[in-house]
């Protein structure tokens, strides 16, 4: 009877040592499990295929270099009793009233025609094309006086903002900010001028003049 209990024990055993093995087996055959990524997690819009891209880097500002025009300058000329013309350059603005500024600032430093020390104080242009100048008071106290000096002052101004600026038609001088009867006593202020007579005008562009009406 002890001898039976005894095999039935090691039967048992067998058995038992015959499972294991055979479930050792068969777990060291199966795939190990893919490790998950420790990286961070994947966006949304990545993990559905999209692919995404750095924004834009802003553009840098190109420098432009600041475009420059030329304009004509009606100066006195040598014989002292007629206009000339200079050529100079003066930086290109949109603004017609301030390259109009900057045409008559020129005109203040390199015609004689123009009494010495006279400041323009303001500039602007109308609608219907009449310039507005407003010229500090030593236009009238240091006048020369004349009827040619006055002329020649008067139509400096006009003819070279009418020949540089289409949009000006004519030109209308004040003093002070006010209308005055007139410089030295022989043209009226209190209109607007145009072009200079033909008298006045440089011998070339005079010329000019006859052969077109020729």
């Amino acid at each position: 009877m002890k001898t039976r209990n005894i095999l039935l024990a090691a039967g048992v055993a067998v058995v038992l040592i015959g499972i294991a093995v055979w479930g050792t087996m068969w777990i060291l055959r199966q795939p190990l499990p893919e490790t998950a990524d420790a990286e961070a997690p994947v966006p949304p819009e990545i993990a559905d295929g999209a692919t995404t891209t750095a924004p834009p880097a802003p553009a840098e500002e190109e420098s432009t270099p600041a475009g420059r025009i030329q304009v004509k300058l009606y100066v006195l000329g040598s014989s002292g009793r007629e206009l000339a013309t200079e050529t100079e350059e003066i930086l290109y603005s949109s603004s017609l009233q301030q390259q109009a500024k900057e045409v008559v600032q020129l005109l203040l430093r390199r015609s004689g025609a123009i009494p010495r020390g006279v400041i323009l104080r303001e500039l602007f242009v109308t609608s219907q094309g009449v310039a507005y100048l407003d010229l500090s008071q030593e236009v009238v106290s240091n006048h020369p006086g004349g009827s040619s000096a006055e002329e020649l002052t008067v139509f400096s101004f006009s003819q070279t903002l009418i020949a540089n600026f289409p949009a000006i038609k004519t030109v209308k001088i004040l003093v002070e900010g006010r209308e005055v009867q007139t410089l030295a006593g022989h043209l009226d202020l209190t209109i607007p001028y145009g072009r200079a007579p033909l008298y006045l005008q440089p011998p070339s562009e005079r010329n000019e003049v006859r052969n077109e009406a020729s």
